[in-house]
Parts: structure tokens; C-alpha cells; sequence
């Protein structure tokens, strides 16, 4: 799991994070913005169809933050300079103000793309919109009335990728307060045992719901993650396109997935590794203790800073009793 750390470090430089996703001072879910810097004109403007809509009839008619987006898209602002890859998807979100598409492929940052919109039997709706990769693996789009399904070209044209359905995110209030996203699984090392501890700890905390995200994984190890996903604490999402990578190289599309994903449907989402524990040392509560006590509307994230503990031994590869978890080696 070093390398998950070490990676996470990079990012962050030192410093854990957690990102509020439903409140204005967030831009698209990935750059917050003091709610006094956004001015009235930068807030969307919606058209709804009629007065009896249901969540796919509305139609938008502007980008919300297009202009800062660009500004920062001339900057370079997550440019990561990994090899280029065509167009392939991983997942759409609905949201109030915008659709936002997840694609896999990395490098095409900037570059002009079509949306493409198709009812709930995958007929065309209307003209693609034209749009740009920002940040490195995010398209956004207006939404349309009656769509259900989208996907993307170079160029308007082409005949579009598979199209894939929108995952509701449109709801006024969100359903979990306090989730975590977790960095991407992948390496030999069995991960069952540590699976159970990171989320029974982060329960205590006070979270409620788990992103899990597998580039890697034994069928054993997934014995345990699928049975928090039957009992509907976790979702997994399986991190796979037709280009091959090394593991390390899915966590920043799981960052900016996780974003997507957990914006309007979780307050506050934590970013952590598998071996990753955060607790409160100054505060007499839970991490859900702390986030509920902030009123402050313009803070969109929180950092925290780490603690290194070396790790000297590996996890056990499988279950023996309540007294022995480790395989005797013969």
C-alpha cells in the first residue's frame, strides 16, 4: 500500500483531505470559492419544461464558472502530462446546474469534445454540444430535456462512444452527511482484513456510506467488500478501460470521480487510502462531531495533516478463527 500513500502525499503535499460538495462555495465540486466572489450573473440560469418535471425535463441553457474554467484551463490548472488515450467513459452525473461526464482517458486535457444526448431508448436527441476536457478527465454539458443516456465525440460527427446513463444527482438534500472515498485497490497484497477495519473505524467516525474504487483485486478480497455492498453501506466501481496502466495511475481519475460521484449525494466525502485513519486530537468528538459544528458556508475543504507509522509486516491472506487470521506458513 506505500505506494497508495505515497501518491496521496504528492497530492496533497503532507495533507489529508475533506471536500464539502453540495454548497455554492464549491466550483463543480473540485475548486471551492468564497461564496462572496460569486456574483449574480455567475449563477445558472435553468429553464424547466413545465411545472410537473421529472429530473430529465430540464433543459439549461450556460456552463456555470465557463469563464474561470478556461481562465484556468489556459493555466494548465491539472494538467497531469500522461500519455494521450482516446475517449472512454466511466460515468455521468445529472446535477441542478450541469452535466458532468467521467472519462478514463487521460491527457486530452483542453481538448474540444461533443456532447451527446439520447432518450431512455438511445435515440439521439437534438445537436452535440461542444464542450472541453477540464479538468484532466472531466467534460461538462448542458443538460437537456429528456435525456437519460450521453456520450461524447472529437469531433460532432463521429459516431459517439457507447452511451452510458445519467446517475441522479439532483436531489435538494443529500442523503449521507459524512463518506468516504477510498483510493484505488490494486497490488497482491491481501486487503480483506484491512477492508474491515477501515470501514468499522470510519463508522465510529461517524461516516456512513463508502466509494470503493478496484483496479485490482482477489475474488477472496471481495468476498467482504461485496457484502457491505449488499448491505447498502458501500458501492464499488471498477476502474478498467481498454487502455492498460500501472495501478498507481487510477488515482487521480478516482479523485475527480469520487468528486462527481459524492457531490450532492454526501455533505462532506473524505479522500484516504486504505491504510489511512483519521481521528480528532484536539477535539472531544467524532469527525462528524467536528463537520457539523462548521458554520462557515465558504470553507469547502479541510486539511489534515498525516502522521507516518512504519508498517512491518503484511496482512494475513485469509481467514482462520477469531483467534488466528494468519496462515501458518509451513
Amino acid at each position: 500500500m506505500k505506494e497508495l500513500v505515497i501518491g496521496f502525499a504528492l497530492l496533497v503535499a503532507g495533507c489529508l483531505l475533506l471536500f464539502q460538495l453540495v454548497d455554492d462555495s464549491v466550483l463543480s465540486g473540485i475548486f471551492s470559492l468564497s461564496s462572496t466572489q460569486v456574483t449574480k450573473a455567475d449563477r445558472l440560469s435553468v429553464i424547466y419544461i413545465n411545472n410537473n418535471c421529472t429530473k430529465h425535463n430540464v433543459t439549461t441553457n450556460e456552463l456555470p464558472y465557463h469563464d474561470l474554467h478556461m481562465k484556468w484551463m489556459a493555466e494548465e490548472v491539472t494538467k497531469e502530462n500522461y500519455a494521450k488515450a482516446n475517449i472512454s467513459l466511466e460515468a455521468a452525473y445529472e446535477y441542478v446546474d450541469q452535466i458532468a461526464i467521467q472519462i478514463t482517458s487521460q491527457n486530452l486535457f483542453g481538448e474540444k469534445v461533443y456532447c451527446h444526448y439520447f432518450d431512455s431508448n438511445k435515440k439521439k436527441i437534438g445537436e452535440p454540444f461542444e464542450s472541453n476536457v477540464f479538468p484532466e478527465s472531466v467534460i461538462y454539458c448542458l443538460r437537456r430535456a429528456g435525456t437519460n443516456y450521453v456520450s461524447l465525440t472529437k469531433k460532432p460527427n463521429d459516431t459517439p462512444e457507447y452511451p452510458i446513463p445519467l446517475l441522479d444527482r439532483t436531489m435538494e438534500k443529500p442523503e449521507h452527511y459524512f463518506s468516504v472515498c477510498i483510493a484505488p485497490f490494486f497490488g497482491t497484497e491481501p486487503k480483506w482484513l484491512m477492508i474491515a477495519e477501515f470501514v468499522e473505524w470510519y463508522k465510529l467516525q461517524g461516516a456512513t456510506y463508502f466509494y470503493f474504487y478496484l483496479a485490482e483485486m482477489s475474488l477472496y478480497d471481495r468476498i467482504i467488500l461485496d457484502d457491505y455492498v449488499r448491505t447498502g453501506e458501500a458501492e464499488v466501481v471498477i476502474m478498467h478501460d481498454r487502455f492498460d496502466r500501472p495501478g498507481d495511475r487510477w488515482h487521480m481519475l478516482e479523485i475527480h470521480d469520487c468528486i462527481l460521484r459524492s457531490r450532492a449525494h454526501s455533505k462532506w466525502a473524505a479522500f484516504v487510502d486504505i491504510d489511512e485513519r483519521l481521528t480528532m486530537t484536539q477535539y472531544k468528538g467524532t469527525i462528524l462531531d467536528y463537520l457539523k459544528n462548521i458554520g462557515d458556508k465558504s470553507i469547502g475543504s479541510i486539511q489534515y495533516r498525516q502522521r507516518w507509522i512504519m508498517k512491518t509486516e503484511d496482512q494475513p491472506e485469509k481467514y482462520i478463527n477469531a483467534t488466528e487470521v494468519r496462515v501458518r506458513k509451513s
